[in-house]
């Protein structure tokens, strides 16, 4: 029986549905693999900004909080050696009482009662003075090692701020790598590699530059070589003990053509890498005669800290920033984070790899110095970055597209 041409028609009809069939589904499963990696991808993306934005702000925040620390203990280092100058300008004084008193004995011990009176007094500042003189190098040791103590500490806390770059394989704390390897392991921040490969060159020019900045940033400075900054720290920090350690020890009495007249002051001196604190303590009276002045010394008393320690130090070094005075007041940190992008199964087994898609996100943070409104008015106007108060912070900014 033969069968007609509609019934042939109509077979290889239905034998060409299946071909298309195939194919489409073929299409249709390819499409949905691509959809779902490009989702994938996208969602990687996103954790991979979030993550970027997290290592910027940990870097930055780090960072701020080295600097808060390096400006404390810059304070620190300060009020150990003025606590030193007060020390040597109370030996001077203790000198200068006991020298005094001492002199009138030798006037006084012919008259009762008050011989006996001065003689206790004498007695007593004696061994005040004996005391003050055994405990000055005990206390200017101790001072002295714990200043010493805390430049270690600084040179700790800046060598572990270089670890916000997550750039040498030499430094341990990498604060930005470490942070985005929390959103996913295979995230790596500023690596040498994702930076020369980046195909945007304002991009490589913001994360080389702010490095290089970074790194420029501090300067460690030691007294005598540091074009006085120190020095006028120091002074700015004794002036609000002026009635004490400023030269106002003293005072004046005038009667009967004589006048009796108190000086007193204490000097700081550096001299190459050794500081000192000399102090002074004078008593004399004098008379008018013959239209000049005559006189003599009562008492007297002097103390320096090289009496006891010839080599003391004081502030051994400490850090800054370099440029204080430029009105360079901020510095900026940016984190490349790169991963790998995220493919299917059907991909891997095609012979797509991770490492083929390099996915990357750029986010930036800006350390800033800006001091609190109230309270600190007594600082002036003039505001500049500086190391000797605490008022770093930390907050994200744009890139330089």
């Amino acid at each position: 029986m033969k069968m007609s041409n509609a019934c042939i028609h109509h077979a290889k009809q239905s034998g060409q549905i299946l071909v298309m069939s195939v194919i489409f589904l073929a299409v249709a499963v390819m499409a949905i693999l691509l959809l779902f990696n490009i989702g994938q991808i996208n969602t990687e993306k996103a954790r991979l900004v979030n993550a970027a934005d997290a290592a910027a702000y940990s870097g930055g925040l780090y960072f701020a909080r080295n600097l808060n620390f390096l400006a404390y203990t810059n304070r620190a280092m300060i009020a150990n050696h003025v606590a030193i100058g007060h020390f040597i300008s109370y030996v001077s004084w203790v000198r200068y009482a006991s020298s005094g008193f001492d002199n009138l004995n030798k006037v006084t011990r012919l008259i009762p009662y008050i011989n006996t009176a001065n003689e206790y007094t004498t007695e007593i500042l004696k061994n005040t003075k004996e005391a003050a003189e055994k405990v000055a190098p005990i206390l200017i040791n101790t001072s002295e090692a714990l200043n010493n103590n805390i430049q270690n500490a600084q040179l700790k806390s800046q060598f572990t701020m270089n670890g916000v770059l997550s750039v040498s394989s030499l430094l341990d704390v990498k604060i930005m790598d470490k942070v985005a390897k929390t959103y996913h392991p295979t995230i790596r921040v500023n690596h040498k590699d994702d930076v020369e490969k980046v195909e945007s060159e304002w991009i490589r020019e913001q994360v080389v530059n702010d490095m290089a900045a970074t790194l420029h940033y501090l300067k460690r400075y030691r007294p005598g070589n540091d074009k006085n900054r120190l020095n006028n720290m120091i002074t700015r920090d004794y002036l609000k003990f002026e009635t004490w350690i400023k030269g106002n020890r003293g005072w004046q009495l005038e009667g009967g053509g004589l006048s009796l007249y108190k000086e007193g002051h204490t000097r700081h001196v550096i001299s190459n890498d050794k500081s000192d604190w000399q102090a002074h303590d004078n008593l004399r009276i004098e008379r008018l005669s013959g239209g000049k002045k005559k006189g003599a010394e009562i008492a007297s008393g002097q103390s320096s800290v090289h009496e006891f320690k010839p080599r003391y130090k004081g502030v051994p070094s400490y850090y800054d920033v370099r440029d204080r005075l430029t009105g360079n007041s901020s510095l900026k940190v940016t984190a490349l984070a790169t991963m790998s992008g995220a493919v299917s199964n059907t991909m891997i087994a095609n012979g797509v790899r991770n490492e083929s898609i390099r996915l990357q996100a750029l986010s930036r943070a800006e350390i800033f110095y800006q001091r609190p409104e109230g309270g600190f008015t007594q600082l002036g106007h003039d505001v500049y970055a500086n190391l000797y108060n605490p008022f770093w912070q930390v907050r994200m900014t744009h890139n330089n597209y």
